[in-house]
């Protein structure tokens, strides 16, 4: 009898250990800063390109998408996934899932998994369709189930939630005390940076009531900073000042503009570094060298890639919390061990 419980308890744990590893685990913060060239939370439309990989929580219209494919960090998310509907799309590289109908589309390289109606699309790589299949090519084969890659891109799109994610990320960083960083102004426009960093190499300006969005100029003096978070109080901005001397291309990968307040945000100049504004919708009328993680977007410059690499982690003092996975084998462990202790003293077994 006891031999019986002790395979049925293997088959459980078995299968409760696929079960988590099949899941896909949530993004970090820092993994949704440096895995993604965009992130909007509600409806985005776009007249340009992305480089790297997006993901939009609402509806998607226009657009280019993973267009630098040996640029994008690893990830298993798709090169673009919409839990909306996606018109007039163009997917490079990383395939797609569209949560709802996709139509005047082009996925040419990748799976596509689309939940709902396809029209006049052209699916260049293997698909997955829920719905019906009007007007468009399947050159790649309609699949009549998704298989291992589309799956695991499938389960990737539900998997982090963004909005709690980038809102306590936001949170968090504006609370930051300032490391002594300063700005400082001429007569003639110019805004100067002056980062002073910690000892983890966090430099973080807070410009509450600055008036930095007013500058036509920017120049940055970084020091020893690599990860530089500059928060602003503004509801509204309009930035139009000139990175000087690259620094938009040079520096992109290490500033993070936090507007935790905002709810409207327009470039009008090319723009340099992250930015975080959960609750912002942003214009972008030019270029942006990084990533954008807002509440909508109206797109009309690109979004070049310029990976996260800096450091938003707590750090030494975050314990470490086992993966579900783990869990689940440290479990298996602990009761095949009672289970076979029990096994060995019990008598006539």
């Amino acid at each position: 009898m006891i031999a019986r419980h002790f395979r049925l308890a293997l088959t459980a744990i078995a299968a409760t250990v696929f079960a988590t590893q099949a899941a896909a685990t949530p993004l970090s913060s820092q993994q949704i800063l440096h895995e993604f060239n965009a992130v909007v939370l509600a409806d985005m439309q776009s007249q340009s390109h992305v480089d790297g990989r997006t993901w939009v929580g609402g509806k998607v219209t226009g657009g280019d998408y993973a267009q630098h494919a040996n640029d994008m960090p690893a990830s298993t998310y798709a090169g673009l996934t919409v839990m909306g509907n996606a018109g007039e799309v163009k997917v490079n590289a990383g395939g797609a899932v569209i949560g709802g109908n996709l139509s005047g589309a082009s996925i040419n390289t990748g799976s596509a998994v689309i939940y709902g109606d396809v029209s006049n699309s052209n699916l260049n790589g293997a698909a997955w369709v829920g719905g019906s299949l009007k007007g468009s090519n399947t050159n790649g084969g309609r699949l009549p189930s998704r298989d291992g890659a589309m799956q695991a891109k499938a389960d990737a799109a539900h998997s982090t939630d963004f909005a709690a994610q980038l809102g306590a990320l936001s949170t968090s960083l504006a609370q930051m005390s300032g490391t002594g960083s300063s700005v400082t102004f001429n007569g003639y426009g110019k805004a100067t940076f002056n980062a002073v960093a910690n000892a983890n190499g966090v430099a973080v300006f807070n410009l509450f009531d600055a008036g930095v969005f007013k500058a036509s100029e920017f120049e940055f003096h970084l020091g020893n900073a690599t990860t530089v978070i500059l928060n602003a109080s503004d509801v509204n901005a309009t930035i139009g000042a000139n990175f000087l001397g690259g620094s938009a291309q040079t520096l992109g990968s290490k500033l993070i503009w936090n507007f935790q307040n905002a709810t409207s945000i327009t470039t009008n100049a090319q723009f340099g570094g992250t930015i975080l504004a959960p609750s912002a919708r942003l214009t972008n009328n030019q270029n942006i060298e990084g990533g954008v993680f807002v509440r909508s977007l109206d797109q009309h410059g690109e979004l070049h890639l310029q990976a996260f690499d800096g450091n938003v982690d707590p750090g030494p003092s975050r314990v470490p919390v086992p993966e579900p996975g783990t869990w689940a084998l440290l479990a298996a462990g602990a009761l095949m061990l009672a289970l076979t202790r029990r096994r060995t003293s019990s008598p006539g077994v």
